[in-house]
């Protein structure tokens, strides 16, 4: 078969058909008979007004209470809502609890937990809704109180999160529970009384209807102040923030030559870090420099930019010797250093004191100002895995900067690196704030081990992330190791040096995106994250904690390719709210043809994120089924077998006729390569990664087996965003060895609406920037 190399395939979203699919909801049996759950949830707000009488806590004259569900309840139709019987009562929030850990398995037992703001008079009114039962007769209200398994306040000990045994003083976040924009000032005044911080020593950003975030130093007498302050909902310890150390010490050498003609794609990539010398002659004319702190860079955090910047423009340099002349990049790189990198200078400064929120707030500025940069990099951050339980305000600052765009206008993307980290040990090797966000691309390092195998960097810090994006790293790019070094731009003259570490796996991906994006006006950032994650791979097929989708090393023009009869298919656009799409897997007669068909498909979204619940931080997701056999459904009739027939089969005709005319019925769907119907929530989140942004599976079918085989995808909202577009960015291959001709012509003769990417020709995209040197 011929390995041609044929442009992949755009405009996939023109023949997606929207189809009405019918949702089928089983009934669950609820844990307690309603009397009883009725008495002890009564007994529960008895207990809650005493401790308000007896000032357990700090209470303000809005107080947060606990709604704990029992275990299996922690799907978006189960919030209690019914609780909220007065107008002053609003849920704010919500994460998982500890239900209980299993005695002999020490396995942990986890169930959703809802925080529900409410006043004296709220609590005052459910109780008087139970004793007199006035709503005994509401079904729904039944069903909602059954399932509760208390309501009370926030344990001490919930609060208080990721601090170690050795733990004495150092940077804090501080998160309080949203109580209205109208008592913002209140509730921080409140705070800095009851934890003895004075309100001078905190840095305090609140976002509109959403949590609080406080930065500030505290010692452990001042954290166990602040656990009796009601409207905390965590406080965590923030991580140093601090450039790796080179992690070898070699002499630079003589670097190869810069490329001789000056040009441009007109792309551009936004690097976050510890700045450049623009006037370095590999970087000349393709990198601008811009301080973004007043503070003298030092050389490491310069080393650490450079290396970077270099990074995206030519990737690792490897057996590069001074006589070999680099290629033209394609793109160029806007640089803007956020580190203050001498850390003596800093003892009484914000950023040493209060981790990261200066730097934070310049993202936040530049980010919204550069509406000409659309992607971004950044290989720094603190220091310390993620929590659980709490978005890091870096986390949700990333997030929200990616989907809050105007219409008509380019969501930005974030590279992120994952950390170093990844050979602490146990607990500590975990991903690091920001490369949890859901709406960006998390990078991890590989390197070659003795026998020339690729594998996970042992620094590289390895998943599970959290809720709404639990595959992590999204992938791995080459890291470099003392054995086999990252080759990078030295920092003096024309010269290279060597390092390893994630910092310089993240440019090599932000760098092939951006390269993707110049090469073809129909790769858009987040389409490029997606094709990336597409054409990742793991030794046996499957994602894992430490390489997430797999190792990512193919280069762009072999992402951008396909062959004869492995054909990718490109689909992006917005989704309707609660609505369900057909998008058809483009294979003419692949039933005719031979052996095994493998169809991959890859799928990512961007959601607005939810700050408020930890367990529900997007507030959309994307629900995918296959469907490999158009004609093929399921007959079914109480206490009878089952029966799946194809309807396009002459011989079954006759057969379905004669079990309609018996009472059977027919399924409104073809039978799916993988029902949904019987798995729990928690199966769906963790096995279908319901929730997340980002869906990558795999499956292979006899070709026998396919008759115009499609996807569905389907929308869904919550916390209020039950009625909001989702945008989605959509990459399937289809691989048939034995198709009988050649399947890339196929598909597009008879598709006529599909077109090649139009690939350009670098001599062809660039610009002159300068005359040649």
């Amino acid at each position: 078969m011929s390995k041609e190399r044929l442009p992949i395939i755009a405009n996939g979203e023109k023949y997606i058909e929207p189809i009405i699919k019918k949702q089928n909801f089983g009934k669950k049996e609820r844990p307690f008979e309603y009397e009883e759950a009725k008495v002890k949830i009564i007994d529960n707000l008895t207990q809650i007004e005493s401790k308000i009488k007896n000032k357990t806590e700090f209470f303000m004259e809005d107080k947060v209470l606990c709604v704990r569900l029992e275990p299996k309840f922690e799907a978006k139709s189960y919030l209690p809502s019914s609780l909220a019987v007065s107008k002053d009562m609003k849920f704010i929030g919500g994460r998982k609890y500890t239900y209980c850990i299993d005695s002999e398995t020490d396995e942990v037992k986890k169930a959703k937990l809802y925080f529900l703001k409410t006043n004296d008079i709220g609590i005052n009114k459910l109780k008087e809704v139970l004793q007199t039962g006035l709503k005994d007769d509401v079904e729904n209200w039944k069903k909602q109180i059954q399932s509760l398994n208390s309501i009370g306040l926030l344990d001490e000990a919930e609060k208080i999160q990721g601090f170690s045994d050795e733990w004495e003083k150092g940077s804090v976040e501080i998160v309080l529970h949203p109580l209205g924009e109208d008592n913002v000032k209140e509730m921080v005044d409140n705070f800095s009384e009851v934890s003895g911080i004075g309100r001078e020593e905190m840095t305090v950003r609140s976002y509109s209807d959403g949590i609080t975030f406080i930065s500030t130093l505290a010692d452990k007498t001042k954290i166990h102040k602040m656990k009796k302050f009601n409207p905390l909902r965590s406080v965590h310890p923030i991580g140093e923030f601090e450039i790796d150390p080179l992690r070898m010490r070699m002499p630079a050498v003589d670097g190869p030559q810069p490329p001789k003609r000056k040009v441009d794609s007109g792309i551009k990539i936004g690097v976050f870090d510890g700045g450049t010398d623009d006037n370095i002659p590999l970087l000349r004319g393709y990198v601008e420099n811009h301080d973004e702190v007043e503070v003298k860079a030092t050389l490491s955090s310069l080393r650490h930019g450079t290396g970077v910047c270099g990074a995206i423009l030519y990737g690792h340099i490897g057996g590069k010797t001074p006589q070999d002349e680099m290629d033209v990049p394609y793109v160029s790189v806007e640089s803007f250093r956020v580190l203050p990198e001498d850390k003596s200078i800093y003892q009484n400064d914000a950023e040493k004191i209060y981790g990261m929120y200066a730097t934070i707030d310049t993202i936040e500025r530049i980010v919204k100002k550069r509406k000409d940069i659309h992607l971004y990099n950044l290989s720094i951050g603190p220091k310390g895995p993620i929590i659980d339980d709490e978005i890091s305000r870096f986390t949700y600052v990333l997030d929200l900067l990616t989907y809050d765009v105007k219409e008509n206008e380019v969501n930005p993307l974030f590279c992120v690196a994952v950390g170093n980290d990844g050979d602490k040990g146990e607990l500590l090797d975990r991903i690091q704030s920001p490369s949890d966000m859901v709406n960006g691309l998390s990078v991890g390092a590989y390197t070659y081990n003795f026998f020339d195998e690729k594998v996970r960097a042992n620094y590289s810090c390895i998943g599970p992330g959290r809720e709404g994006a639990k595959v992590k790293p999204d992938i791995v790019e080459f890291g470099g190791s003392q054995e086999r070094p990252f080759i990078k731009v030295g920092l003096e003259g024309n010269t290279l040096e060597v390092d390893t570490g994630t910092s310089y796996a993240t440019p090599l991906a932000t760098g092939k995106i951006g390269r993707l994006m110049a090469q073809s006006d129909e790769i858009t950032p987040h389409m490029g994250r997606t094709l990336l994650i597409h054409n990742a791979y793991t030794d046996n097929g499957v994602r894992d904690d430490e390489i997430g989708y797999g190792f990512s090393d193919r280069s762009p023009e072999d992402i951008l390719s396909c062959e004869q009869n492995k054909v990718t298919i490109l689909y992006q656009g917005e989704l309707e709210a609660s609505s369900t799409a057909k998008l058809p897997i483009f294979a003419p007669f692949i039933n005719h043809a031979k052996g095994n068909v493998n169809i991959t498909w890859t799928i990512t979204t961007i959601v607005n994120p939810d700050n408020s619940d930890v367990d529900a931080y997007t507030n959309n997701c994307i629900e995918d089924t296959l469907y490999p056999h158009s004609g093929i459904y399921k007959f079914t009739k109480d206490k009878s077998p089952d029966q799946k027939l194809n309807i396009t089969k002459a011989e079954d005709a006759p057969i379905i006729e004669k079990l309609l005319q018996n009472g059977y019925k027919m399924s409104s769907m073809p039978v799916s390569a993988s029902p949904k119907r019987n798995k729990s929530e928690t199966e769906l989140r963790n096995k279908d990664l319901k929730w997340d942004t980002v869906i990558k599976k795999n499956r292979s079918f006899r070709a026998s087996s396919l008759f115009n085989p499609f996807i569905t995808v389907h929308a869904i909202g919550r916390n209020g965003y039950e009625h909001e577009k989702i945008k989605y960015f959509i990459a399937i291959t289809i691989e048939a060895p034995r198709y009988n001709g050649n399947l890339y012509d196929s598909i597009m003769q008879t598709y006529t609406n599909l077109v090649p990417i139009e690939l350009r020709n670098i001599n062809k995209l660039m610009l002159p920037l300068e005359q040649e040197i």
